[in-house]
């Protein structure tokens, strides 16, 4: 149950970000906005949500996996529920943006129900699992949001969206534990203090990565239609395929990830093969079929990649929610970036131009992975007991409620 109410969790935080993409197309015509006005307020979300994320971590290890996934739950549902009953832009701006506070307490709550809930043995997986929650807010807008604009108007589709947060927050009230408040490792939730090496480099990663993975979630569907002359139900589509690609590349990856002494020595090679697919993406302008590839690729790789990230956290560290808010700054970042950039870099030269940034983008990321790879590896061998980001050869099993 616990991985069960983390995957719902992981999938209501990016409700915001794939309502916006499934329904981009419906948001650009009835709106009469530019394809960078689409992105403005994915951007302004991660823009709130990576400034929060330097203190919910420590506010999670603090109060507590329940109280912070109550949170997220309430401020996801009631922001989307006010843009769909408003149903104008500058409302849908502000209201996405206010969904960046859930998207802050995700990863920190959903870590932390892992890591003392969750056996030692079994935690890869549950990682794997929970993170697939955000391939399946893809599929699920993908394929329903698209449909109920269709007949019924984009905030019916963002309505919906709103009662599936009331969901997580009916779940969460009865099926999590009462945890006792405790003191975050560290000092109090709001002081901040400067993270390990190890956490900035994966930051540097995943800010490169969300990047990348932010302009693909957020403008795949939009390319589609107005490049590839697709249907508004066969870009939703789309967007349901590389979210489905999307859990089977979480599942896979931290499976195997877990199965190494250094976690991190798969981020490079995922990193190259999300640039190889977002060339696939490009090429589509010529060969539309291949845009299929394309979204399967980043799905598999990008987002497998930011499971992986996860996976380290958790095994690194007794303070999970910290160190994972730290991270997730980093992924955050990029999702400020991404969506923006993209539709300006689309506005001003096209398509292809964006795509080929896309991909020199997530080439970069790898080159942060293999850098990370590197240097974790010559602190193994330096000393014997390993380093954070290796596998303990008696790992605590910590299952306390949280």
């Amino acid at each position: 149950m616990p991985t069960t109410v983390a995957t719902a969790a992981m999938a209501v935080s990016m409700l915001p970000l794939y309502a916006v993409s499934a329904l981009g197309p419906y948001l650009a015509e009835d709106l009469g906005v530019s394809r960078a006005a689409v992105g403005v307020p994915v951007t302004v979300a991660f823009a709130v949500a990576a400034t929060v994320s330097l203190v919910a971590g420590r506010l999670v290890d603090t109060v507590g996996a329940r109280r912070g996934l109550l949170w997220l739950a309430a401020i996801v549902a009631a922001a989307l529920l006010t843009g769909a009953t408003a149903g104008s832009y500058p409302v849908l701006v502000v209201a996405v943006a206010v969904t960046g506070l859930g998207m802050a307490l995700a990863n920190p709550a959903t870590n932390v129900l892992v890591a003392t809930m969750v056996p030692a043995h079994r935690r890869g997986d549950a990682i794997g699992v929970k993170q697939s929650g955000v391939q399946l807010a893809a599929a699920l807008c993908g394929l329903g949001l698209p449909v109920v604009a269709a007949v019924r108007g984009w905030p019916a589709g963002l309505g919906l969206a709103g009662l599936l947060a009331l969901g997580l927050l009916a779940a969460t009230w009865w099926q999590v534990p009462r945890p006792a408040p405790r003191d975050a490792a560290g000092g109090p939730w709001w002081r901040w203090s400067r993270p390990p090496g190890w956490v900035v480099g994966l930051m540097g990663y995943s800010l490169l990565l969300g990047t990348g993975l932010s302009a693909v979630n957020t403008y795949l569907p939009l390319y589609g239609v107005q490049q590839l002359r697709l249907t508004g139900w066969s870009a939703g589509t789309l967007l349901a395929v590389f979210g489905a690609a999307g859990v089977v590349g979480r599942l896979w990856w931290t499976r195997s990830a877990d199965r190494r002494a250094e976690v991190t020595s798969v981020l490079a090679a995922l990193s190259l093969v999300a640039t190889a697919s977002a060339v696939l993406v490009l090429a589509a302008g010529l060969f539309p079929p291949l845009v299929w590839c394309g979204a399967i690729g980043v799905g598999i790789s990008a987002t497998g990649a930011n499971a992986v990230s996860m996976l380290a956290v958790v095994r690194a560290t007794a303070a999970p929610g910290h160190a994972s808010a730290l991270v997730s700054t980093g992924f955050f970042g990029g999702f400020v970036v991404g969506p923006v950039g993209f539709g300006v870099v689309a506005d001003l030269g096209g398509y292809g131009v964006a795509w080929s940034t896309v991909a020199v983008v997530f080439a970069a990321a790898g080159v942060a992975g293999w850098r990370l790879a590197v240097t974790r590896a010559a602190a193994r061998s330096d000393t014997t007991g390993g380093g954070p980001l290796t596998r303990p050869v008696a790992p605590a099993d910590r299952t306390a409620p949280s």
